[in-house]
Parts: C-alpha cells; structure tokens; sequence
C-alpha cells in the first residue's frame, strides 16, 4: 500500500467509524467533532476511483489563490458552487490568497512600524521574516477566518481559521485550523492547496536555512464531515477502493516561490527550471 492511499483510508476509515449524524443548515452529515490528521511531507492528494481527483480544477484553485484578488470571479466559471456565494460587491472571502498573498486593505491602520520597517506586505512574508529572526518561533501564523465574516450577512464564511508554522529539527512543520471540512470534496481540495503552501514557505525560507526539509502537516477541524449524498462513497472507500497517486515536481527554491507569487498566471512564461509552476499551468 503507497503512503499516500495509508494516510487516507485512515482518515476516511476513522470518519465512518466515529462519525455521528446531524443536520446543520438541515443537512444531513456523518459528523467528527475535533477531528486530527497528519499527512507526511508531499502527500497531498486523494484519488479514489469513486471520488476521482479533478487535477484541472485544483490547479485553477491553486492559480486563483496565488492571484489573491477578492473581486476575481473567474473561478465560477470552473465549480458552480461559487457563484452561489459572491458577495454583492463581487468579492469571494474564501479566495484564501488575499489573506496569505496581499496586503489587506486596511492594513495601515494595524500594521505596525516593524512591518512598515521591514517592507512587510503580506502574512506569507511576515511567516518568513518571523521564521528567519527566530528558527523556533512559534509566531509564525497566518489568519483567514475574521470577525466580520462571522457578523456580515454574507454567505461566504471561510472555513480556515488560520496556518501555523514551526522549525523543528531542520523540519518545517505546518498546523491548519478550520472551523468546518467536508472530507469528500472540501479536503480533496483543500489538502494540495495548503500543502503547496507548506512546501512554498519550506522554499522561501532557504536562504536562511539552506539545509530545511518539508515536514508533517497538522490538521484540526472542529467539524469534519461527509454530506449523505456521499455515504455510499465513503463505503466504497473504506471497503478498498482503486486508489492511484499523484506525482508533483518540487519546487526549485526561493526563486519560484518568488515567481508564484508575483508573476504567474495562465498567461506567463515560466522559467524552464521551475518544473513545479510548468505543471501548475497544465490544465
């Protein structure tokens, strides 16, 4: 059995196990509250034969984050479940890139002189800057969900509350913290863009550690659940579904986490080292 098919029949085989039935929103979900999983460096995809994987969509996601533009709705045009939570503005909370990528709009008026000193400009750069001045420092977060999420009438609430990372033993680890997951599609997704974002900090902190290695990722989520019209799905899983692996180039370095970030998108030319980006951009 590859690595990747152990890690998650457990986490599915755990779920049909100890999940219990309730109906949020009068939906009906096999529910796991506090639930925890870990996935070893570089595992990071689900692809059952029941719940096939969608690469091309998940890396317009992945795109779509990289991006970080709130008012950028090209999205819908790839999963239908958006368009039903764009806001009247035409902004999407949940593009988890403006939170880690971009500077928020009103960040002059909480940004301190630190970040104003060191030409700070996203969550993503203060996790290195923090990481860099301090190899064991627990600081290094990155928010998502915020209060007036929670106190606007919008129906886009995120579901992550917030990335951590820590260096240990040469290692950087990465904790996610959401309030809510859905473990068939919203962790299908969910898993590869988080880590991504694991492996582009590993990368961007190199030049500071030149020897550091991608570690574990930590998941916590309040609630992890399968809706009913999945039931029959996880019991195919967990009764041992075809299961096939995904291989993923790493990345080259700080170099393309830079290029990510600042320069690509489905127009750009990518450099012909960075096989990680070429793959990106092949939908």
């Amino acid at each position: 059995m590859s690595i990747h098919k152990k890690a998650f029949d457990g986490i599915f085989t755990r779920l049909h196990h100890d999940g219990k039935l309730v109906r949020p929103r009068n939906l009906l979900v096999r529910e796991v509250e506090n639930f925890t999983y870990r996935l070893p460096p570089y595992v990071r995809f689900q692809n059952y034969a029941c719940r096939k994987l969608n690469l091309s969509y998940l890396k317009r996601e992945v795109a779509w984050y990289l991006k970080g533009d709130r008012h950028d709705t090209s999205i819908c045009q790839h999963a239908k479940t958006w368009q039903g939570i764009v806001n009247e503005d035409g902004s999407i909370n949940s593009n988890y890139g403006q939170y880690i990528f971009r500077a928020p709009v009103d960040a002059s008026t909480f940004w301190g002189q630190r970040a104003f000193d060191k030409k700070i400009t996203s969550q993503f750069d203060n996790v290195i800057d923090i990481l860099t001045d301090d190899k064991d420092s627990r600081r290094a977060s990155i928010t998502i969900l915020q209060a007036n999420h929670l106190l606007s009438d919008t129906k886009d609430v995120p579901c992550t509350y917030s990335l951590n990372f820590r260096i240990r033993d040469n290692r950087l680890n990465m904790s996610v913290h959401m309030r809510s997951q859905d473990a068939i599609f919203g962790m299908g997704n969910d898993a590869p863009a988080f880590s991504i974002i694991h492996e582009m900090v590993m990368n961007a902190l190199k030049p500071a550690y030149p020897t550091i290695e991608l570690g574990e990722y930590f998941h916590v989520a309040d609630s992890f659940h399968v809706y009913d019209r999945h039931f029959g799905m996880l019991e195919k899983i967990i009764e041992g579904d075809e299961f096939t692996d995904v291989v993923v180039p790493k990345m080259n370095g700080p170099e393309e986490v830079k290029f990510l970030i600042e320069k690509f998108d489905t127009d750009a030319v990518v450099p012909n080292n960075f096989e990680f980006s070429k793959w990106l951009k092949d939908v």
